[in-house]
């Protein structure tokens, strides 16, 4: 047996076979725009993470480095530096600190140790400061 389909029926069919079409088009599209959206997000995310990490590990050099400075001789404190891995220039300058006490007698032999951190991150060039005061007596036949 036969069955006869009409003209309209299959009009129908048609017509509903297109909007299936169009739907897995329009989710299709929904969907490669959210996943764009993500990943865009998700590299957002993972560049201001770096960015923060390298911050980080810069100002951690220039602590220690203040508290390497500060273990050595006065005529030794005046360094510079190039680290490669992170491309910052560390500087350290010492210079003479001038102090009185409430009495308005000076302070000798104390020191101010300036840390400078120099580079280049995607604002251009950054500095970086840390500064710390020592005493440091001098010692004869130094």
């Amino acid at each position: 047996m036969r069955s006869h389909v009409s003209s309209a029926q299959a009009s129908r069919r048609h017509r509903r076979g297109g909007y299936a079409l169009l739907d897995v088009i329009l989710a299709v599209t929904v969907f490669a725009f959210w996943g764009v959206g993500l990943i865009t997000l998700l590299q957002k995310i993972s560049d201001t993470s770096n960015s923060y990490s390298r911050d980080r590990l810069i100002q951690y050099q220039l602590e220690s480095l203040l508290t390497e400075m500060k273990h050595r001789p006065v005529n030794e404190m005046n360094t510079e530096r190039f680290d490669e891995a992170l491309e910052v220039t560390y500087r350290t300058v010492v210079e003479p600190l001038n102090a009185a006490n409430l009495a308005g007698d000076t302070l000798e032999d104390l020191y101010e140790i300036t840390a400078t951190a120099v580079f280049n991150d995607a604002g251009g060039e950054q500095i970086e400061t840390a500064k710390l005061t020592v005493y440091q007596p001098e010692e004869k036949g130094r």
